[in-house]
């Protein structure tokens, strides 16, 4: 049986976890307490193989969620509940993508939801609904104040972007598995062209210059000092540097290509390699 109280039982229990400083008591609530971004909840997926990399010392307010499912119902039962497919990834987008994919994603919250929280029209953390009372949520956050936290938020709250539906079946039990597809012929590829702007250190306040700025988040390309770069729309010495790192991933044998410019090659490289 898969239930939401399963999920908020196991939310719960983990509120006053506090992130690690270093890879160190990763099992152990208090010690080794610090901003290092590491926790027990990347490390158990990571040796589940549960993502498309290992997401230890990054960001972890997705990684809390998706840990709460895997341990109510394991791997496998616990990316169909959450709605995920494919490659996975660890941030908000990827998994309210999930739940928008399949009409499962909205403005009225259930317990056992995952919500979705917003700054500038961009999602940007995430958490578990553990009750709802009215117009007030009640809500277990990993990464809160570099800690798992029990929160609560009235539903006008601009912060509160929406809420993705878990797959529990009517809301509360056994999941019901999707059933199988009819054949279809298959599908024609349908090319289209994407204008994308030549990007270099200088430029400011530009929705591209965030894209790269993501792909190298996601990429684990650090500024020289080994810190993440913050996604602003700034391309400023931290951004080229982390360019540089993502352009000896892209081509490791060509030197001349570790530019910092995010010309036509990087770009095409960066998206591609993407999926």
């Amino acid at each position: 049986m898969s239930n939401a109280a399963q999920v908020v039982s196991i939310a719960l229990a983990e509120v006053g976890y506090k992130e690690k400083a270093t890879n160190a008591s990763l099992d152990l609530a208090t010690a080794n307490a610090g901003s290092g971004n590491w926790t027990k909840y990347a490390r158990d997926l990571y040796a589940a193989g549960y993502y498309n990399g290992n997401k230890n010392g990054y960001a972890w307010c997705d990684v809390f969620v998706d840990w709460c499912f895997f341990k109510a119902f394991g791997k496998t039962e616990g990316q169909l509940v959450e709605c995920q497919t494919g490659t996975l990834g660890a941030a908000c987008p990827y998994s309210a993508g999930y739940y928008k994919a399949l009409g499962r994603y909205d403005r009225s919250p259930r317990v056992g939801d995952q919500v979705f929280f917003q700054q500038g029209g961009e999602l940007v953390h995430t958490g578990i609904v553990v009750g709802v009372s009215g117009s007030t949520i009640t809500c277990v956050e990993g990464n809160a104040s570099d800690m798992v936290k029990q929160t609560s938020y009235s539903l006008s709250n601009g912060y509160v972007a929406g809420f993705g539906h878990p797959r529990y079946d009517d809301e509360s039990g056994a999941v019901t598995p999707a059933p199988a597809p009819s054949p279809e012929p298959a599908p024609v590829a349908t090319i289209v062209t994407i204008q994308l702007p030549v990007l270099r250190e200088g430029m400011t306040s530009m929705a591209a210059i965030k894209s790269i700025q993501r792909i190298c988040y996601a990429r684990g390309c650090l500024d020289n000092a080994g810190r993440q770069i913050k996604v602003d729309g700034n391309f400023g010495p931290a951004t080229k540097q982390a360019v540089i790192k993502l352009q000896r991933q892209l081509w490791p044998n060509t030197s001349s290509k570790w530019d910092g410019v995010v010309g036509a090659e990087t770009w095409a490289s960066a998206m591609n390699q993407l999926w």
